[in-house]
């Protein structure tokens, strides 16, 4: 029974190969533009522009090594100043903890003081604690670590958005308790910790508006943009509305003129196979104009995983996208014409 049982997982495996490879390639690659690679030891899957001073900050890790639990070193966050050349990226971090970062988040306070928020993860992410490291900038692109948060609500933290200077809303991806459809929403005051939403279909990304009112959340399994209205006052949230997409969205960019541009999964049967086999898994980036009375979404950039795969989010910075992954170990550094 066990040797059918075998064969029978190894047609199926075969089969979703197949069918996945056939999605890839009945859709063409395409971007206006051009990119090129830039290669790190490991793989960035957020980054946050620091668009004043142009600066991109990068969650580092090998992530890949890590989920095929080999002996991989520690992450970082990185800075790449975007506005030099030829681009080179060092640690943007003077001193702090031991690193498995995830999402990270960029405040900018009224003073012109930056504060950075990282996830990061335990060893084990299934009996471990989750814990969000705090930072403040001691010269422009180095921070100093300030302190290590924790709440028993924050268990599979995915991505988080800074709305103050030690409040933020953090998106999980699966509920560590046993349901794995649903997830929480979890809202910090700067005191308290609180479930702000609990019926989130797997938070991949999240952002917030520039006048710190509107939540934009991508719900990865949902296959949807959840926006919400932020009640300044108390963290609270209400729903405005929902906008459906062909993909699953990752990773949230807020441009300069508003629009979202989302890191997305087309095909989500090529990534689950891209974790077991190390096939390609294409990666998209959307542009999303929901200012209009019908929301408009334009896909940027699309391509079957040969130039990245598993892209995570794309960053725009005037006429620049930066490109992040899940898994490869590089940058796309896009020049959009």
């Amino acid at each position: 029974m066990d040797r059918i049982l075998l064969k029978i997982s190894t047609l199926l495996v075969i089969l979703f190969t197949a069918l996945s490879l056939y999605s890839c390639a009945t859709k063409e690659n395409h971007f206006d533009g051009t990119c090129t690679g830039f290669s790190m030891s490991g793989s960035g899957e957020d980054v946050q522009i620091d668009r004043e001073q142009g600066l991109a900050y990068i969650s580092l890790f090998d992530r890949q090594g890590s989920a095929s639990n080999s002996d991989v070193p520690p992450g970082d966050i990185l800075v790449l100043d975007l506005t030099q050349a030829p681009l080179k990226a060092s640690s943007a971090l003077i001193d702090g903890p031991e690193l498995h970062p995830h999402g990270i988040s960029l405040f900018i306070d009224p003073t012109g003081q930056r504060h950075l928020f990282v996830i990061n993860h335990p060893e084990n992410r299934d009996k471990g604690t989750e814990k969000i490291e705090r930072y403040l900038e001691d010269s422009p692109g180095q921070f100093e670590h300030v302190e290590t948060l924790t709440s028993p609500l924050i268990t599979r933290a995915n991505d988080l958005v800074a709305v103050g200077e030690r409040q933020f809303y953090v998106a999980q991806d699966v509920d560590r308790s046993g349901d794995e459809t649903v997830t929480d929403l979890v809202y910090f005051d700067g005191e308290a910790y609180s479930v702000v939403v609990n019926d989130i279909e797997s938070g991949g990304g999240i952002n917030v508006s520039d006048d710190n009112t509107t939540l934009y959340v991508a719900e990865t399994n949902g296959k949807r943009i959840r926006f919400l209205f932020r009640n300044p006052v108390d963290g609270s949230v209400s729903l405005i509305k929902n906008i459906s997409l062909d993909s699953s969205p990752d990773n949230i960019d807020v441009a300069e003129d508003g629009s979202l541009w989302v890191g997305a999964h087309s095909n989500v049967l090529a990534l689950v196979l891209h974790f077991i086999t190390g096939s390609n898994s294409p990666t998209q980036i959307l542009r999303i104009d929901a200012d209009e009375p019908e929301p408009v979404i334009e896909e940027i950039y699309f391509n079957d995983g040969k130039e990245i795969s598993a892209g995570s989010g794309g960053t725009t910075h005037g006429s620049k996208l930066v490109i992040g992954s899940i898994t490869a170990k590089k940058l796309l550094l896009c020049d959009m014409d």
